[in-house]
């Protein structure tokens, strides 16, 4: 299985220009308003009722980049996600053979969701919202293969 890692391929898409917004800059138009943590991040408060269905609103291929995020950071544990990975990412084409890639999945492997053409960034959240994030990307993810 073809793993990258969260951190070179955000680097890569910010060298190719790829913009990203954090979902509290999308909380007029797409989420509801969250709450922080004592240390300045968002928190789960306000965001997860739009989660699902901003999961259930990525493309296949964002959704297994989406899964390897989640596999790679460990929100999603290599037991559950790795077969789960390895069919979708075989259904959908998301890691071509050839060298040309799938740029809708890098922004996934670098924990972005791209819905309704606007690109939501799910590190900034705390550990527990990304992690009810990836349980829903695990749930949808199974539920297409």
């Amino acid at each position: 299985m073809i793993r990258f890692s969260p951190r070179a391929l955000a680097a890569f898409a910010i060298t190719a220009g790829i913009t990203s917004a954090s979902l509290p800059a999308l909380a007029g138009d797409m989420l509801a308003q969250p709450t922080t943590t004592p240390e300045g991040r968002p928190s789960a408060a306000g965001i997860l009722p739009a989660t699902g269905a901003e999961v259930a609103s990525v493309t296949p291929v964002n959704l297994a980049g989406l899964l390897n995020y989640c596999v790679e950071t460990e929100l999603v544990s290599h037991d559950d996600g790795d077969s789960v990975q390895t069919a979708l990412n075989a259904k959908t084409n998301a890691v071509p053979s050839d060298q040309n890639g799938n740029m809708d999945y890098a922004v996934g492997s670098a924990g972005q969701m791209i819905v309704a053409g606007k690109v939501t960034t799910v590190t900034p959240l705390d550990t527990g919202a990304q992690g009810k994030i990836c349980s829903a990307v695990l749930a949808r993810s199974k539920s297409m293969i």
